[in-house]
């Protein structure tokens, strides 16, 4: 019995790491549409497609420049990775 939790939490383990790069992969995806203009940041402007984004701009934009880079991005997609 103790042989059957183990292999079942190993193939919840393999599968969430196969998984995790594909959702990065989309979410980065996600943030090259936003970008629209291509120079590696969301402005506010550009933000304004994004419903998400930009209900939650204060507490993405970390270092308060007016921009959303990728690594912000990032962050936010981590924190909510059901949202689509």
């Amino acid at each position: 019995m103790k042989n059957k939790y183990i292999s079942l939490s190993a193939a919840a383990l393999v599968t969430g790491a196969l998984l995790q790069p594909v959702y990065a992969e989309e979410a980065m995806s996600g943030f090259k549409v936003l970008d629209a203009d291509g120079n590696g940041a969301i402005s506010a402007e550009e933000a304004q497609t994004n419903e998400a984004v930009t209900a939650s701009w204060t507490s993405l934009d970390v270092n308060q420049d007016g921009q959303i880079d990728e690594a912000e991005f990032s962050a936010m997609e981590v924190e909510t990775p059901t949202s689509k």
